[in-house]
């Protein structure tokens, strides 16, 4: 035996459930769920039901998890199909006399998809996909991960208590959803800080003058109880992050290679001693060390190029369906990449039967590389390895149509493989438990590995809101709570009883997760949805600021106006996740 293999999935989406439809809002959401979970979650209950062992890791973003349980979302992607379904309808009726009867076929293609998803969404999941991943969990086919609550960046997060939060939500939300507590965790973009006096290099001045011993991004999971966190190769060994490439990231790329030239920032100092293909346990330095610190995964950059590289990429294949050429009428996509500078007048028509070969192809490349990299670490090391290789979910099916299959037709030879185990996360730590126990530098999988993506000229001011809104909240929350008592559980609870109170400081909290969300700062460095994410995160500010003022008036004796009602109402309807979010989390 050479070693193991295992994919680990990051599935997150910010909340996007009762702000917006289309092009920004909920279709994000019904997109991920019918191109790409769906098809995942099949192809996992195929391999299982052929008794063929399947394992991976996902991690589900909690925030994620609340919207796809959320009962509102289900009708949501029932009528989601049938506008897809619809629009096929009305394509295959358009192609029957406007000349272009070849694309006939590939209209009833994406009607029987989309009949197919809802009917299996709406059948065997009750309309909560979450349900089909549950079973799987319960089966030990899936290692379900969890994320920061609304996918915040722990690097610079303002106090530890912030990023305690976000942890102690996501393991809450994970219970009540998978019905177990999560082994492991992804950090947020793998973001991940060691210990040391920490001032942010951005927001207000006051802020980057003070200067705070804070605890390693790997004390905060091992105090959570937490085993494992996911990181960027580059922190572990050293030398430059290879960026997880993805179609929007393209102008994000130019604008850091023009701001930092072609060599980017410096690279990682290279540690020759140190294998990805090892598990080791990190420890940057807790006074008197970690009693259980926990494993790390190293991101594999070979298997990951293979994948992520924009041109020579597996998703890049001529006869794979194009993502960004769609059809006037309906939006749905009829042709293929064709070749990687094609014009997109000059895209040939999508021929589904001639995707496979492809996929199996790529999928005989990728066990290539993974065998030869763990041939190679065990010659070198002469202990088995572990590869892992981590992506965002979305890129199997959005971004890559045919991904889900390439998952499915590597795991089924991996399955069959004599040399190399298919494995998940907690399995491979029991399979190649740690020996060493190593610091590592701060960074991310972002552009350049470090900060750049949330640190830029372009999203610099969100930090000047976010810092004084995470350091009122906190100073409120101390001022209008009463010190803790020891529940019948014995574990301290957060005093204020007071309804009303409560009512509005939790909501406060939620605002402030939703404000913490990395993705505003993604979606405005990727050139995305821009005004979009402008306009959420200045909504999430306001309503974080009215509900601090209403809750220090009412804390003094003032009664709620009609204006503070319609204002906890009006917050409360439109962000609704953790149901019950508890205040201690942040004291």
């Amino acid at each position: 035996m050479l070693g193991s293999f295992t994919f680990i999935l990051h599935t997150h989406l910010p909340y996007v459930l009762r702000h917006g439809k289309w092009p920004h809002g909920s279709d994000w959401l019904s997109e991920a769920v019918a191109e790409c979970y769906l098809p995942i979650l099949g192809a996992l209950e195929r391999l299982d039901s052929e008794g063929l062992s399947p394992r991976i890791s996902m991690d589900f973003s909690p925030v994620n998890l609340e919207q796809l349980a959320d009962p509102a979302f289900a009708d949501v992607f029932t009528a989601y199909c049938d506008e897809k379904i619809l629009a096929a309808e009305k394509d295959f009726k358009l192609f029957g006399t406007n000349g272009e009867s070849q694309f006939r076929p590939l209209a009833k293609m994406w009607r029987e998809f989309y009949s197919n998803t809802k009917q299996k969404f709406q059948g065997e999941y009750g309309g909560n996909v979450v349900t089909g991943f549950r079973r799987l969990a319960q089966r030990g086919v899936l290692d379900a991960m969890t994320c920061g609550a609304t996918h915040g960046y722990f690097p610079l997060l303002l106090k530890d208590a912030n990023i305690r939060a976000q942890i102690q939500c996501a393991i809450a939300t994970h219970e009540k959803h998978f019905g177990m507590k999560p082994r492991g965790i992804w950090l947020p973009e793998c973001g991940y800080r060691p210990r040391y006096p920490w001032s942010p290099q951005v927001g207000p001045r006051e802020y980057r003058l003070k200067q705070e011993e804070r605890a390693g991004v790997e004390e905060l999971v091992a105090e959570a109880g937490l085993e494992y966190f996911v990181v960027d190769g580059a922190l572990t060994r050293g030398g430059v992050t290879v960026p997880p490439y993805q179609p929007q990231a393209k102008k994000l790329r130019e604008k850091y290679l023009r701001e930092f030239g072609a060599t980017g920032e410096r690279p990682f100092e290279a540690d020759p001693d140190r294998s990805l293909a090892e598990i080791y346990r990190v420890d940057s330095g807790a006074p008197g060390g970690l009693a259980n610190p926990p494993a790390v995964f190293s991101r594999d950059p070979h298997s990951a190029i293979r994948v992520w590289k924009a041109e020579g990429g597996y998703p890049g294949a001529a006869a794979f369906l194009d993502f960004h050429k769609k059809h006037y009428n309906s939006g749905l996509r009829y042709w293929r990449i064709t070749g990687p500078k094609v014009d997109m007048g000059d895209k040939l028509i999508y021929e589904p039967a001639r995707t496979q070969e492809d996929i199996e192809l790529d999928a005989v490349d990728f066990v290539s590389l993974v065998r030869d990299e763990l041939t190679e670490h065990f010659a070198s090391r002469g202990t088995t390895g572990i590869i892992a290789a981590p992506f965002d979910t979305e890129l199997f099916g959005h971004w890559w149509f045919e991904g889900p299959r390439f998952l499915e037709s590597v795991m089924r030879q991996l399955s069959a493989s004599d040399d190399i185990k298919l494995s998940n996360c907690t399995e491979a730590i029991l399979d190649h438990p740690p020996t060493r126990t190593i610091t590592l530098p701060e960074g991310s999988w972002g552009e350049g590995g470090r900060h750049y993506v949330w640190t830029n000229k372009e999203v610099d001011w969100m930090w000047d809101v976010i810092y004084p809104m995470e350091d009122r909240f906190l100073k409120v929350l101390k001022e209008l709570a009463p010190p803790p008592f020891q529940g019948g559980d014995h574990r301290p609870r957060w005093g204020v009883v007071d309804p009303t109170l409560q009512c509005i400081l939790k909501q406060a909290a939620r605002e402030l997760l939703l404000l913490e969300a990395s993705d505003w700062q993604f979606v405005i460095s990727t050139q995305g949805a821009i005004e979009y994410s402008k306009g959420r995160f200045e909504e999430h500010r306001a309503f974080l600021a009215a509900l601090l003022d209403m809750a220090e008036r009412y804390a003094a004796g003032y009664g709620l106006t009609e204006e503070d009602t319609d204002i906890l109402e009006a917050s409360s309807v439109k962000d609704r996740p953790f149901e019950k979010i508890d205040l201690g989390w942040w004291m």
